[in-house]
């Protein structure tokens, strides 16, 4: 073999090994690329993996906040609103645009924003209540561990407080009616066993006095448990149309005896062709009490009006108005509540319950019912009817 031959297979063999090493190169270039591919599409499905599940989270939270009627915010380690429901926006008259914002700029309460404070300083759930804007919101804040901040939840609990006052009044003033038949009828039992019974007149003034003592008792139990039952859904109405003016005359005329006692005048203005779609029997009940309520806050000689007219072409207007001393402007917005009682000087005998009763009734027939006053000039109680 001569020296070119030497040197042609020197060079064959030199380009057959840089086209076995590019070979290799590429081939490791081709892998590593399809590596970085496959890593790329593990990444991507990853991400979208944990974007989906943020995204269940932020569903299933704004649900639980969507069915919660309380407040529900999360705030971060500076107290910043992060999250929050409906609720709390409404609640706080607010919206979504305090997301980002101090808790303080939202409640507008020192109170509020200390119960935060103590319990991200404490590390421990604090619960407190605070008088805001006329209401009273209870609050209750944990602190959030390892992320810092705090959950928070605010509920008003302004009606609860109020309910339970209106229970208390209901037990106070149901004792107080108890006391008083419960007590003259001890006194009269005791004067017959010390010997009333001797005197006749002693005798039958005492009988006179239980019976009427106990007709005060059963009125008092018989209209808890009107009250109860309505409430309740347990009287069913039976609407029929009907004239107005016989129910009203027959719910008025055994009141008419307390009316001459105390010298009152009495008058019933209603047309009588008008007609309305009412239970009857209800609805008679409802009127007595409002023209029983008159006569009791009507002084001697006072004048009570009974009215009725047509309002519209759909309902009918029924008014009872008296000379009485009238009712307190603070006092009208609850005058219907049930177990409410005004003022005990103005309001012996009774327990709040018929004007109650009254406003059941009333609403049950898809009505309305207001009162009118002006302290000292007499009040005017008004309800609807549907018109026949």
């Amino acid at each position: 073999m001569t020296t070119a031959d030497l040197l042609l297979l020197a060079l064959l063999l030199g380009m057959a090994a840089v086209l076995a090493w590019s070979r290799f190169r590429l081939r490791r270039t081709s892998a590593a690329r399809s590596q970085a591919s496959q890593d790329r599409l593990e990444a991507i499905a990853a991400r979208s993996a944990v974007q989906a599940e943020l995204s269940r989270g932020r569903d299933y939270l704004a649900a639980l906040g969507a069915a919660n009627p309380q407040a529900l915010l999360l705030l971060d380690g500076k107290r910043q609103i992060v999250w929050g429901n409906a609720a709390a926006w409404a609640m706080f008259d607010s919206g979504e645009k305090v997301i980002g914002q101090p808790f303080i700029n939202l409640v507008q309460d020192f109170e509020l924003n200390q119960a935060v404070l103590d319990a991200e300083a404490g590390r421990r759930p604090i619960a407190r209540q605070a008088a805001v804007s006329g209401r009273t919101l209870r609050i209750q804040a944990m602190p959030v561990e390892g992320a810092g901040g705090a959950a928070v939840v605010i509920e008003d609990v302004t009606e609860l407080q109020r309910l339970g006052r209106a229970r208390r009044d209901f037990v106070a003033n149901l004792s107080h009616e108890l006391r008083t038949p419960l007590a003259n009828i001890d006194l009269a039992a005791q004067t017959l066993r010390k010997g009333g019974t001797s005197n006749p007149v002693i005798s039958e003034r005492m009988l006179d006095q239980i019976e009427n003592q106990v007709r005060v008792l059963s009125q008092l139990s018989q209209e808890m448990l009107d009250l109860a039952q309505i409430e309740s859904g347990q009287v069913m109405l039976k609407l029929v149309p009907a004239e107005l003016e016989p129910l009203v005359r027959h719910s008025v005329v055994h009141l008419l005896p307390q009316a001459a006692q105390k010298d009152q005048l009495v008058s019933l203005l209603v047309p009588a062709d008008l007609r309305a779609l009412m239970d009857e029997q209800q609805v008679g009940r409802a009127i007595s009490n409002l023209v029983h309520n008159a006569v009791k806050f009507t002084p001697e000689g006072g004048t009570i009006t009974i009215r009725a007219e047509a309002q519209g072409a759909d309902d009918v207007l029924l008014c009872v108005s008296d000379t009485g001393p009238g009712i307190p402007e603070d006092q009208q917005l609850r005058i219907f509540e049930r177990f409410y009682k005004q003022d005990r000087a103005r309001t012996q005998g009774g327990t709040g319950l018929g004007l109650a009763i009254a406003r059941h009734i009333v609403e049950g027939h898809g009505g309305r019912i207001w009162v009118e006053s002006t302290p000292g000039r007499g009040a005017r109680f008004c309800l609807t009817l549907p018109r026949a």
